[in-house]
């Protein structure tokens, strides 16, 4: 059984789940039947399958897991978009054209290794911020793509609070506008779903030297104490690989990562969830590791040095 955070469509109430293929509402008892979404054959051509349906028509096995992750990302199958391993259709976010996954990730032909023993979650990360200076800028917007060991994928996506105004030079490079921010929530609200989000799963940022120490001054100045995750920079693995441009920007033409909404958290976000796969995919180096506890000195630091300051 394989929740849906949904709220369901005829009681409102958050309490259904998907079973053999079958979603149902715990609280009023309705139940909904879809069609395959790999052929789009009718669900009385469906059969019962372990942990999901096998369609009669294109034989294929649709996991309830699946069927919960479209409900609860707003995902949408997109048969332009074929898998380079098994070449089935792709998965990707609606309204969004960033990181299409294999319907049947980690699953297919090529990619069950990834997520090599011990088996690990992986929560790709990105912040928007003011400017430059932890001491005086703030954090604008948080971006985060989980990916759990059995291919499941979770989007935690929140603006923050500033204080005072958004510079114009960041509004250019950003889009985002003092209007988008005006009743977004203060950071330390943001940070407690954030850190519940993450949980014990492996950080993955694209230079990770900028984002880790925002996020550990943040969680220190509102009384967290430092995690214990383990980090992986997509830009240091770049550099170690030979890359001649290692920007996530340049990463993404070379590798031809659809990212439209580039230097907004989520896509690249997402962006990085992609690269971090074709660099896995490549055999390139082994992963350039560390701890959180890594950054926990500079960030006391810069914490004495900049104690007057502190984003609500």
């Amino acid at each position: 059984m394989k929740p849906i955070l949904k709220p369901c469509p005829h009681c409102y109430t958050v309490a259904v789940s998907v079973s053999a293929g079958e979603i149902r509402c715990d609280h009023c008892g309705a139940v909904f039947h879809f069609d395959c979404p790999l052929c789009k054959a009718p669900h009385h051509r469906l059969s019962v399958f372990p942990d999901g349906m096998q369609c009669g028509e294109c034989r294929q096995v649709i996991p309830d897991r699946i069927i919960a992750q479209m409900i609860n990302n707003v995902l949408v199958v997109d048969e332009a978009v074929r898998c380079d391993y098994c070449s089935s259709p792709t998965l990707r976010r609606r309204h969004m054209t960033t990181g299409n996954r294999c319907f049947f990730f980690p699953a297919c032909s090529g990619q069950a290794g990834l997520f090599s023993a011990p088996q690990e979650s992986y929560v790709f990360l990105d912040f928007e911020t003011t400017g430059l200076e932890i001491g005086r800028d703030c954090l604008l917007e948080v971006g985060a793509v989980k990916v759990d060991v059995d291919g499941t994928e979770t989007f935690y996506q929140s603006m923050i609070r500033p204080i005072g105004s958004i510079p114009a030079k960041i509004t250019t490079i950003t889009g985002i506008r003092d209007d988008m921010v005006a009743d977004a929530p203060p950071l330390k609200e943001v940070l407690k779903g954030l850190m519940a989000f993450i949980g014990s799963a492996q950080l993955v940022i694209h230079n990770a030297d900028f984002d880790m120490p925002w996020l550990l001054v943040s969680l220190l100045r509102h009384g967290w104490e430092c995690p214990d995750n383990g980090v992986i920079c997509t830009l240091k693995w770049a550099k170690a690989s030979g890359e001649p441009h290692a920007s996530l920007g340049a990463l993404t033409k070379k590798y031809r990562i659809t990212n439209a909404n580039a230097h907004r958290a989520l896509a690249d976000a997402t962006a990085t969830r992609e690269l971090f796969f074709i660099f896995d995919q490549l055999a390139k180096p082994a992963r350039p590791h560390a701890t959180a506890h890594h950054y926990l000195s500079q960030c006391q630091d810069m914490i004495r040095r900049y104690s007057g300051f502190v984003q609500a």
